[in-house]
């Protein structure tokens, strides 16, 4: 149904144009349309636009004050007119000219929908949300999942922007829709960081919220809507709870501790996470510590009866790997980091000796003193992440979403974890060579650890994820108030970019070239649960709302009336 027609008084392009809206018909923004043009000796070109901006005049009107004489005193004629401007989103077949003036201009449904929004062309097309009308707009998935494409980057204003509700939505998306994610979810595992108080801590829970209007928003998207089916919740132990490991959170009593041995610390070259400050590098501490880290596995050996406990010995002595020895008397055993710290100041800087070359690397004597002061402030911020015993890594086989909650820890001990996890992540990987099955990260505050300036192992980590993971089936989904603040490798590798409400200021920022100037304008006022998704198989971004989770985003939201445990007993 034909809804104006192309404005004939300005030009038209291929770019864009505008159109008069016919009486009794109106376009609003994001509404997408269709204009069929007649090219001599080429046949019918139909183009396809979305409405950017729509306006009203009187025309006839010449002063400001002729508004009241024509909308109050009825003394003169005018007409009110209203437009809409386009901007083109495809022309097909792809004959590059402009819609003629005049043409009718009708709204794209039904098929003509499919082909300005490239679903035609998309090899598996995800909804990523609903349109203004209601209907899903989509994500080709082969730009996320490594076939030609993969990451996500969101930012926004936190509190406003829904940051992380989206890429939870995105998630739910990508493990609910087997039927067009095909293989790709297959056993597909996904690692979250709860960073901020405890709210992805009950995913695996009802929204005693949810309405029945979200779930017919879900049934448009083709999804059950029910809270995630399998998580697996872990959090680090309560610092000084002696040797009974409890979970570190206040609301919940079923999630798993981890931690790590003094063993895993070493042969995963974890220390190396302990020094993530840009200022380490500039100090060249992180050479200190790459040259420790490298001696650690030279000289550790494990400890017969006490699980994970390591003792430092010369290699000269000739332990092999997997040896198991008793230790000496007075030989310090290393079942913490603590024990670790005070057996690395005997090689580095020993109270009545000279350093260890071999360890210290004959750096100044100030670095070493830097290295062991950095390391005695993470005994106390991260310390209790480290003891012995039996083994507490997380296990992301265990379930499909992993959520791990750091938001009770130091900032240190927050970038240890991350950086622990993602090494793990990858380097499973990197071993293993296949693409299948995917592992997808969460990871939020992402201009913490990938800063735009300075250098640190996680930033490397992350970079090398965001270069090198998509054709290792690693797929990054980072989170950030300011994309201006991320490491620019991390963000140019993200096919997928969507934003919720931005700052003024930041909305002006080259980072979001992707965006048009007049979504720049909206990205200001936009609401939440409305973000602008931009995507390779669409030219221009599109403006997406996205329905209310059925999974509880806090404790207050727990829908708990099926937890009646007297429920069935006479």
């Amino acid at each position: 149904m034909n809804v104006g027609r192309v404005l004939g008084n300005q030009h038209a392009n291929t770019r864009e144009f505008r159109v008069a809206i016919a009486d009794g018909e109106y376009l609003q923004l994001d509404d997408l349309v269709v204009t069929r043009t007649d090219v001599p000796g080429a046949g019918t070109v139909d183009t396809y636009g979305v409405v950017t901006e729509v306006e009203a005049i009187f025309e006839g009107a010449t002063y400001e004050s002729d508004t009241f004489r024509i909308a109050e005193e009825g003394s003169m004629p005018a007409a009110k007119v209203r437009s809409a401007q386009i901007a083109v989103i495809r022309v097909d077949p792809e004959l590059w000219v402009s819609p003629d003036p005049g043409g009718a201009v009708a709204r794209a449904t039904g098929e003509a929908r499919e082909k300005a929004l490239y679903a035609d062309e998309m090899g598996r097309p995800l909804p990523v949300g609903l349109g203004r009308d209601g209907l899903p707009v989509y994500v080709d998935v082969d730009f996320f999942d490594g076939r030609k494409g993969g990451h996500m980057s969101i930012s926004g204003i936190s509190g406003v922007a829904t940051k992380t509700s989206f890429a939870l939505f995105f998630l739910r998306m990508l493990t609910g829709r087997r039927d067009i994610v095909g293989d790709a979810g297959k056993n597909l595992r996904v690692l979250v960081f709860n960073v901020k108080g405890e709210d992805l801590l009950w995913l695996d829970k009802g929204n005693k919220d949810f309405s029945a209007d979200a779930a017919r928003a879900w049934g448009v998207l083709g999804v059950t809507p029910e809270p995630f089916p399998s998580v697996s919740l872990w959090a680090p132990p309560k610092p000084r709870s002696g040797d009974v490991m409890v979970a570190d959170i206040a609301g919940r009593q079923d999630v798993s501790v981890f931690a790590w041995t003094p063993r895993e610390f070493v042969n995963e070259g974890l220390l190396r996470f302990v020094f993530t400050d840009a200022s380490d590098t500039r100090n060249q501490i992180s050479f200190v510590a790459e040259r420790v880290e490298a001696q650690l596995r030279r000289f550790a050996v494990d400890v017969a009866g006490q699980p994970g406990a390591i003792v430092l010995r010369d290699p000269s002595e000739g332990h092999g790997h997997g040896a198991m020895v008793n230790p000496h008397k007075g030989e310090r055993v290393i079942t913490d980091l603590d024990s670790l710290f005070l057996a690395l100041e005997e090689f580095l800087d020993p109270p009545d000796g000279e350093p260890d070359p071999r360890w210290t690397g004959r750096v100044q004597g100030g670095t070493v003193s830097a290295f062991m002061r950095r390391m005695q402030a993470a005994v106390i911020r991260l310390g209790h992440l480290i003891q012995a015993g039996d083994s507490r890594r997380i296990d992301r086989s265990q379930s499909q979403v992993t959520v791990v909650g750091i938001q009770s820890l130091h900032d240190l001990g927050q970038r240890f974890v991350v950086g622990a996890l993602l090494a793990e992540t990858f380097g499973e990987k990197e071993r293993s060579g296949q693409r299948f099955p995917l592992s997808v990260v969460v990871l939020d505050e992402l201009n913490k650890y990938a800063p735009r300036e300075g250098s640190s192992p996680i930033k490397d980590m992350l970079i090398d994820i965001a270069q090198r993971g998509r054709s290792l089936g690693v797929l990054l989904v980072g989170a950030q108030q300011t994309a201006s603040r991320v490491a620019p490798e991390v963000l140019e590798n993200a096919a997928v970019r969507v934003t919720g409400r931005l700052d003024a200021a930041e909305a002006e920022r080259s980072e979001y070239g992707w965006m048009l100037p007049s979504t720049r304008a909206r990205a200001r006022l936009l609401k939440p649960g409305t973000m602008v998704v931009s995507q390779p198989a669409i030219p221009v971004p599109l403006v997406v709302d996205f329905p209310f989770p059925p999974w509880a985003t806090r404790k207050e939201e727990v829908d708990d009336s099926g937890d009646d445990p007297f429920v069935g007993l006479a």
